[in-house]
């Protein structure tokens, strides 16, 4: 257990980080972050301990959706730079000894796309057929609706009427992000060389997949069941996610993956927020096409079935969040062909230490390094999102609605104020908005304590900075042995040092409820992936405490593992989020690792 296993494939055992592009550094001072600011800021990276970094959507795009809606994947948002920045990056990344893979998003295009304004030019157009278009209905009373009832993902219909060519197009998400047909060979092939090979022809090493379950759809359109009464249209999900033909159009793709001989590239699915573990397998295990996915349990834990807005309460519970946890770890299975990737924030959710834990000027440092442990004791390939490092925040309280960029959050927020939300309120929606809005994860990079974060030389960049930002900053953590910066430094290093048990080991969760430890303290076993061990106990004892309060269960904590005895006989302490702390009792969201002697 003391180097690197180097039997699993780069891509299993490296630590990757998430650039969330306008928000990272702008280097020119427009206010926007950009490709050449990123290329500064790779010594930092390497500095970390991180060896891949994944970019979101950076192509051509008017913007509806902050990337997500492309109107030329050969082409760069002019603001990021150009093809020759990406390509410097490419090398440059490379030099620096880091893997870098980019975001893939082929379920939709802009309407600005030239494949869509070909395909609505005419019925009759050569690419009418590479989207989903379809006749209306009429009503009993003559009314003209949609070919169904489905619901798009940011509310209201997924068809949108088109006057010129009088037909509807289907949209799963904006009405500016058309559904391409898979189904359409012609379609496929084009995506495949715009959007994948000419990429990979300059050197990238894969793709972060964005929703891979939905390409295929059911092409009859059949209304969806009723599930929401006070809705006229409905979730479709069953007819579009996890089709047998997505699973085909996946084998092509990484056909076009396997034809880069002597690379060895990587393809990352993010999963619906549906996909359980079992249909996973099907994806990422033997027979699948994936190397593994994002799963998005975790980024739904607060949402109830209703919608992203209606919340549980209370919003946390440990339980719930290490229940999901633990279902998803199993993932990582070499022998069944299997594995996962481990992150706990990312640009479509609010930051981990305000969800999570204590986002409290006094107690964010230590909810910082309370979740970096699970993070990088966690098996799978880990991510870690930009500022997570540092422990950045999610936005203050006291902002209104005019600091919310995000579409669906203001889609969500007008239309309650108008009436079209399932009658929740207006001071309702905004408690809901502050706590899960995708916003929260979008604000500047705080790298220092100067004019804007140090993210930006402009008067006023493109999203607000972080009111806390001169005390939350990296500059500021930099060499500070107690920061959340230096922590993350040192964790990932053991990670990298007994890579069977973290990247790799089988994890068991220990329910310690019953033992009277309480509902604030986690514990999870990790043990050795390496085959022919005859330990006793051969892995790590991870235990954790969600509290804002001590909590006095080391004593307990032994009686609660699977080999019975009393205290923690044979392990010793590997790291601590509290090193002063040798007592029985967990600080305040304090997180330790033993290891089997």
């Amino acid at each position: 257990m003391a180097s690197l296993d180097n039997k699993l494939p780069w891509w299993k055992t490296a630590v990757g980080y998430h650039i969330y592009i306008p928000s990272f550094f702008d280097s020119n001072g427009d206010g926007i972050g950009d490709i050449p600011g990123i290329i500064s800021r790779l010594p930092y990276l390497q500095s970390l301990g991180v060896d891949l970094i994944w970019l979101s959507p950076f192509y051509a795009s008017p913007q509806h959706d902050m990337g997500y809606d492309i109107s030329d994947y050969k082409s760069v948002h002019p603001p990021y730079g150009t093809v020759s920045d990406v390509q410097r990056l490419i090398d440059a990344a490379h030099i620096h000894g880091l893997k870098i893979i980019f975001d893939l998003v082929v379920n939709h295009t802009s309407h600005l796309h030239e494949w869509f304004v070909a395909s609505r030019s005419s019925k009759y157009s050569e690419k009418r057929d590479w989207y989903h278009w379809r006749p209306a209905k009429y009503g009993a009373d003559g009314n003209r609706k949609p070919p169904n009832n489905w619901m798009s993902v940011f509310g209201g219909s997924a068809w949108e009427w088109d006057e010129a060519t009088e037909e509807y197009y289907l949209h799963i998400y904006l009405k500016e992000q058309p559904d391409l047909n898979w189904s359409n060979p012609e379609l496929r092939k084009a995506v495949f060389d715009d959007a994948i090979r000419f990429w990979l022809d300059r050197g990238v090493d894969g793709f972060r997949i964005d929703t891979v379950c939905i390409y295929a759809k059911d092409t009859a359109f059949p209304d969806a069941e009723v599930t929401n009464s006070n809705s006229e249209f409905q979730l479709g999900r069953k007819y579009y996610a996890d089709l047998k033909e997505n699973f085909e159009y996946l084998r092509e793709m990484r056909d076009v993956f396997n034809s880069y001989e002597g690379r060895e590239l990587v393809m990352i699915g993010e999963y619906s927020g549906g996909t359980t573990p079992e249909t996973a397998r099907k994806y990422c295990g033997r027979g699948g096409s994936l190397d593994t996915g994002f799963h998005k349990q975790l980024l739904d834990l607060e949402r109830t079935d209703v919608s992203k807005w209606i919340l549980r309460e209370p919003s946390f519970e440990l339980s719930r969040f290490m229940g999901v946890h633990a279902e998803w770890q199993i993932m990582a299975d070499n022998e069944a062909g299997t594995w996962t990737t481990a992150y706990l924030e990312n640009h479509d959710v609010a930051r981990s230490v305000s969800r999570f834990a204590d986002d409290s000027p006094q107690l964010r440092t230590a909810s910082a390094r309370l979740l970096a442990v699970i993070a990088a004791t966690s098996s799978g390939t880990l991510f870690i999102y930009q500022g997570q490092e540092i422990g950045m925040t999610s936005m203050p309280e006291d902002w209104g609605i005019e600091e919310y960029k995000d579409n669906e959050t203001l889609r969500y927020y007008h239309n309650v104020e108008k009436g079209m939300a399932n009658g929740e309120n207006v001071k309702y929606a905004f408690s809901s908005i502050r706590k899960v809005a995708r916003d929260h994860g979008r604000t500047p990079m705080q790298w220092d304590d100067s004019l804007n974060a140090g993210f930006s030389t402009a008067r006023k960049p493109w999203m607000r900075v972080n009111d806390n930002y001169p005390s939350l900053n990296a500059q500021s953590q930099e060499g500070d042995p107690n920061s959340a910066l230096e922590f993350w430094r040192r964790i990932l290093k053991l990670r990298k040092q007994y890579p069977d048990l973290f990247v790799s080991g089988n994890f068991e969760l220990i329910n310690l409820e019953s033992n009277g430890v309480g509902n604030n303290v986690g514990l999870y076993w990790k043990r050795s992936s390496q085959e022919g061990s005859h330990e006793r106990r051969s892995g790590a004892l991870i235990v954790m405490n969600f509290s804002p309060t001590q909590a006095s269960a080391m004593k307990l904590v032994g009686k609660a593992l699977p080999e019975g005895g009393s205290g923690l006989c044979g392990l010793q302490l590997l790291v601590s989020t509290y090193p002063e702390n040798v007592s029985d009792t967990l600080e305040a969201y304090e997180a330790r690792v033993y290891i089997a002697l």
